[in-house]
């Protein structure tokens, strides 16, 4: 949870007695390549802080379930949650996969609405963290409007090389809202 720890000192001004009531509330939690984190369908009770791996976002199809839709990608350091249900206590639109093997430190929701209560920076930290992640959607939805799909992939990959590596194609396809054979034809033009 050290890491939890110095994420929250580095960019949110956390004092110790605030950490450690929000430790007290959390556990551990690992998943394997491949697993499914949260299904679409199920009301998410869990905010957890991504300690390692890589997550993905996904909207199944009722047609074909090999082509869901990747709607995004979570990295390292950074809290995550299938956020509108766990906001509004409704089944979630989409399911989170595990990408990578993955540790989570997570707390549920009424244990969240704990810590907001006895806590003088919890609701801060909230606030910041859902306003970062309304400017990252907010951003991926502008370049998926404004460039084309070769230019996308190329500001994917300035902005998080890690995707290489650790993605299969046909998700950051998806991601990019193309076919696997047009990534493959970009890849082809960049490279």
């Amino acid at each position: 949870m050290e890491e939890a720890y110095e994420y929250l000192k580095a960019n949110f001004e956390i004092t110790e007695d605030d950490w450690k009531i929000i430790a007290s509330k959390m556990f551990e939690e690992r998943f394997k390549k491949k697993d499914i984190i949260l299904a679409a369908g199920e009301q998410e009770n869990m905010l957890s802080f991504l300690s390692k791996g890589v997550l993905r976002f996904f909207i199944p199809t009722e047609e074909d379930k090999d082509n869901d839709i990747t709607y995004d990608f979570m990295f390292e350091k950074k809290f995550i949650s299938g956020d509108e249900s766990f906001l509004t206590r409704t089944p979630s639109l989409y399911g989170i996969e595990a990408l990578s093997d993955v540790i989570l430190y997570r707390f549920t929701y009424d244990d969240l609405q704990d810590i907001y209560k006895k806590t003088g920076s919890a609701d801060r930290i909230g606030r910041i963290a859902h306003e970062r992640l309304f400017l990252e959607r907010s951003h991926r939805l502008y370049t998926f409007l404004k460039f084309s799909a070769k230019e996308r992939y190329q500001n994917l990959f300035k902005e998080n090389p890690i995707l290489i590596k650790e993605i299969p194609q046909k998700y950051i396809a998806s991601y990019l809202g193309i076919t696997p054979q047009a990534l493959s034809r970009i890849k082809r033009q960049i490279y």
